[in-house]
């Protein structure tokens, strides 16, 4: 194991240098390692896994990234410790050098996809034995239904977060989560090699009409910010903005009218892949196998822009009609002790402050740390537009988060198979 990932580590240094290898199957080999291990950290978590099991031809099941969080939580008995459940590709990092500097307690971090993540939270708190203490992820759905539910600490927002705008507009009620940043899902990504000749959609709706398999999309089951891109189509089509408490009949409207939209994209070749380090990898191969795709903002710009040198300097963004605002949230579970909810009010409050959102764009850099933020004082990275560029329809999470199963279920079943 060891001497493949040295292997493999030296051609990643140069990974342009796979064209030299004369051997095709060596060439399919090192462009998979490539692309899983080049793509933004959050989306290429479990491929990686099962990539590197395949390539030794393992027969043992690769072990899920909870078991070595839990190893790590039993490393640290010395003091406290609080898992943290994270989706973001920063959330390492920041966890890190938070810890370096709060001594009394330790962050311990699971990594995983928002849509796995945020199903084990609900059934450890229905089984009444949760292990998770704090939950970090793009959307604000899934937190506004933990909330409804009763499972989060509220208030948790600290005093000395003084949010911008953007953070402003994303702050709930009850301030049982706190915004963390923002991006957008429903940016139109698409390799400008792949799509020549093709005119480019300037509208949501335009995407059925696109040549035969030419769009993709994630999936919601599995990507954290595919549900909120979903419902916000939904939303959008019946007219239901942030602001607005919809009646049920105006919901179910919007709901069958996003149904349509999304089965004349099925019926048009949609292509459907996990989260979006396959997608991106599908336009990114050589030749590409799809020309386009809506996804999130950050992994787009995460390829296009990583430095010294572009993962895909064919990699294009274009903003439609409209896209979905993503605010990113973390939040804390109200069955941990007081004295553990105090010290993980300490992270929250650390993340909501300036050093703890440049923490958050240093960390991960050309992924993840690419979001606009919501804290004064802070600048988003030079790669960004302005975020009035994204279009950005924002959606009441309180009215989408409670039916994310219902409507994740339906496009699984309609749409995925």
């Amino acid at each position: 194991m060891s001497s493949l990932v040295r292997i493999f580590s030296t051609v990643r240094r140069s990974a342009f240098a796979i064209n030299s290898f004369t051997s095709k199957s060596c060439r399919i080999l090192v462009q998979l390692y490539v692309v899983m291990n080049l793509t933004p950290k959050k989306t290429k978590r479990a491929h990686k896994a099962r990539f590197i099991a395949a390539v030794l031809g393992s027969t043992v099941a690769v072990s899920s990234l909870s078991v070595v969080s839990v190893s790590a939580a039993a490393s640290h008995s010395s003091v406290p410790t609080i898992l943290l459940y994270n989706a973001q590709g920063y959330g390492d990092k920041v966890a890190a050098t938070f810890n370096a500097t709060n001594p009394g307690f330790k962050i311990v971090v699971d990594d995983d996809s928002t849509g796995p993540l945020f199903t084990k939270i609900q059934a450890e708190m229905a089984a009444g034995s949760p292990k998770w203490g704090m939950f970090w992820a793009d959307g604000a759905t899934e937190f506004a239904a933990l909330d409804k539910l009763g499972y989060l600490v509220r208030y948790v927002i600290p005093k000395t977060a003084t949010y911008n705008a953007s953070g402003l507009t994303n702050v709930p009620a009850d301030r049982s989560f706190a915004p963390t940043g923002v991006t957008a899902t429903g940016a139109l990504c698409y390799d400008s090699v792949a799509s020549k000749g093709i005119k480019i959609s300037t509208t949501m709706a335009d995407l059925t009409t696109m040549p035969k398999g030419a769009v993709g999309m994630n999936n919601p089951s599995q990507s954290g910010p595919t549900y909120p891109l979903i419902a916000g189509v939904m939303a959008h089509l019946g007219g239901i903005t942030y602001e607005e408490t919809p009646t049920t009949a105006q919901v179910n409207s919007a709901i069958k009218k996003g149904e349509s939209f999304y089965l004349a994209l099925k019926k048009n070749g949609l292509q459907v892949h996990e989260t979006n380090g396959p997608t991106l990898g599908a336009m990114q191969s050589n030749p590409a196998t799809l020309d386009m795709a809506t996804i999130q903002s950050s992994a787009c710009y995460g390829n296009i822009d990583a430095q010294p040198q572009s993962l895909w300097s064919t990699g294009k963004v274009k903003y439609l009609d409209y896209s979905v605002a993503l605010p990113s949230n973390i939040a804390v579970d109200n069955k941990l002790s007081p004295a553990l909810q105090a010290d993980a009010e300490k992270f929250v409050a650390f993340v909501t402050s300036a050093k703890g959102q440049l923490a958050m764009q240093k960390g991960d850099p050309y992924g993840d740390g690419l979001f606009w933020p919501v804290i004064k004082g802070v600048n988003p990275e030079k790669f960004l537009p302005a975020y009035a560029s994204a279009r950005a329809y924002a959606i009441n999470p309180y009215v989408w988060g409670p039916l994310e199963n219902q409507i994740n279920t339906w496009f699984t079943n309609n749409i995925i198979n």
